[in-house]
């Protein structure tokens, strides 16, 4: 007599894979931060003496890494702090993405929206959609703002301005070799003069 088979709901199912997922991915990233943290101190307190005198050497035989990647892993943690291994683990950016969204993170945690989220798997959701409106306004590009402009400077602007497109007009008409492009040219510098001559400026 066979056992009566449970329906499984592929959707709980796959609900609890993806928290497993996001639970592994948190531990990785303190497991990652934790591991720079050694890579450092054995670096930068030579300990890997012990072993050999080369820490290139030490990285290969007995860290099966090389040491351009232990250093980088050194320079994240010295530039970023334990932070960035936990972020990227827990929505996947590359350091240039984190630079973009650094002001708003904190130890272990985010401020979103003026809210503080902890960088934990439950959060996951939340924080990816917020890391993601982040770098859309960072790509953004910013109008530089200009002082305040006083009478006389804009005065002064638009002087010059008039004084280029004069000079430019003269100097189309002198290279022109066309009775016509000489009539047009002088046609266009009418059409100024009479707008300047309208009632009002006076």
């Amino acid at each position: 007599m066979h056992a009566p088979q449970i329906p499984i709901d592929p959707g709980v199912d796959l609900g609890r894979l993806l928290g497993q997922r996001r639970a592994f991915g948190a531990v990785s990233g303190r497991c990652s931060a934790a591991h720079a943290q050694l890579l450092r101190r054995i670096r930068d307190e030579k300990l890997y003496r012990a072993l050999t005198p080369s820490w290139r050497t030490f990285c290969g035989t007995h860290l099966a890494i090389t040491c351009r990647h232990a250093d980088r892993l050194i320079a994240l943690l010295n530039r970023f702090g334990p932070t960035y291994f936990e972020i990227s683990q827990l929505v996947g950016i590359s350091p240039r993405q984190y630079l973009a969204i650094e002001p708003v993170l904190r130890e272990h945690s985010a401020l979103v929206s003026g809210e503080v989220v902890s960088l934990i798997p439950e959060n996951a959701p939340k924080v990816l959609e917020a890391v993601g409106q982040l770098l859309r306004e960072a790509r953004r590009p910013k109008r530089a703002r200009r002082p305040p402009q006083t009478l006389a400077d804009r005065v002064a602007d638009l002087t010059r301005r008039g004084r280029d497109i004069a000079n430019q007009l003269i100097s189309l008409y002198n290279s022109s070799r066309s009775q016509r492009d000489r009539e047009l040219i002088l046609e266009a510098a009418t059409v100024l003069r009479v707008i300047l001559m309208q009632p009002g400026l006076d």
